[in-house]
């Protein structure tokens, strides 16, 4: 098959940008042909506010690109992972125009909220969720404190909503979680045409059990407060002593990481780590620590954490603990509680077996829902159904 892919960059790589280079490589090595059109972080374009803002609307050049790309390379399908801001919901109709089937990947809530992570202030928020007009969005500058940026983004979503491109010109919507489908429905995108494609993280060829014979929980990911990291702290002054807690990571909660790793001999603090060290510290860990307290998508690290049988602690956050509940793969907590998540924690500490009878079905789990196989069996089965 011929897939082109699309995609706006962001000021940083982003989990975006890594699972379409991440899926044109399982394609590619399966024979299939990719070749992809991506633009620029709007940080990057240097352009004014006024401008920045129609092209979130309608982007004419993005569109008339796709439309010669698509008359060059001929693809059997266009696939979309993130037309915002810049490129807009118009490239869909231009792959509409010349008669190719458009999927796209939600990777973020951004057809639904303007923020794309539906929360703000500290805490989860659907305002915007189930209403053709987001204006809370724009009302608390939900796009980087934009009103501008918010409002352009907000006036996108209403004029491709009322032109029907999101119902007419979208073939597909690809989500990574069963919480993710719900929520889009809720919204009231089309139930028929939207399918759960979790992503995928390669083998790392490590058997299920630990490789240490030091008792440890693992920690791995930015150290943002979304990300939990305070209730991790403040739970694990509640866990009784015979393990301990591997902080790996950077971000604006450093500090606070650091100082408790001074003070507290039981946990260590390694700093940013590269990806094959995080596997390693997973490997030989009896739990990796998922807290986060808001709808991240599908986190890498759960993935990772599953490839090397390693099971997790996770919010419940539906999105978050659903497939990680229902495989077994792991124990969920109350998100944003510290009490909660002690207790988890010391029942792996009361009892060495737990975790270890968890250790093969957390594999078993990567190989059916997150392995590069299924990964690419479930993306090829959309695109032929299509093509």
């Amino acid at each position: 098959m011929r897939i082109l892919q699309l995609h706006n960059d962001h000021a940083g790589m982003g989990g975006a940008l890594e699972v379409m280079k991440h899926e044109a490589e399982l394609l590619f090595e399966a024979g299939h042909a990719v070749t992809q059109y991506t633009m620029p972080a709007a940080e990057e374009m240097g352009l004014s506010s006024v401008r920045a803002g129609a092209k979130a609307v309608w982007n004419r050049t993005a569109a008339a690109e796709v439309e010669r790309r698509i008359d060059d390379f001929k693809p059997d399908v266009v696939h979309v992972h993130t037309p915002f801001p810049l490129m807009s919901p118009t490239v869909f109709r231009a792959a509409y125009g010349r008669g190719v089937p458009a999927v796209t990947t939600l990777h973020s809530y951004r057809y639904s909220c303007v923020a794309g992570t539906c929360w703000r202030d500290g805490d989860v928020c659907e305002d915007c969720v189930g209403k053709r007009l987001k204006l809370p969005g724009v009302r608390h500058r939900c796009y980087h404190n934009s009103v501008g940026g918010s409002g352009a983004l907000t006036l996108g979503l209403i004029v491709h909503r009322s032109m029907g491109t999101f119902h007419r010109c979208v073939a597909r919507y690809l989500t990574l979680t069963e919480f993710s489908r719900r929520l889009l429905i809720r919204d009231g995108y089309p139930a028929d045409r939207i399918v759960v494609k979790p992503n995928s993280v390669a083998d790392p060829g490590f058997t299920p059990e630990a490789r240490t014979d030091e008792r440890r929980v693992v920690f791995a990911g930015r150290l943002l407060d979304i990300k939990g990291v305070q209730t991790m702290l403040d739970a694990w002054s509640q866990v009784p002593s015979g393990m301990r807690l591997v902080i790996a990571g950077d971000g604006p909660m450093r500090p606070a990481v650091e100082e408790r790793a001074a003070t507290d001999p039981s946990v260590d603090y390694l700093g940013w780590v590269g990806p094959s060290e995080v596997l390693e510290l997973m490997a030989g860990a009896e739990a990796v620590l998922m807290p986060s307290e808001w709808y991240e998508g599908l986190p890498l690290v759960v993935l990772r954490s599953l490839a090397v049988g390693t099971p997790v602690v996770v919010s419940d956050l539906d999105n978050i603990c659903e497939a990680v509940v229902a495989d077994d793969a792991g124990w969920a907590f109350r998100v944003k509680d510290a009490g909660s998540l002690a207790q988890r924690l010391s029942a792996l500490v009361d009892d060495p077996e737990l975790a270890r009878s968890r250790r093969t079905v957390a594999r078993a789990s990567y190989e059916d829902r997150y392995s590069t196989e299924a990964d690419l069996r479930r993306l090829v089965d959309i695109y032929r159904s299509l093509a």
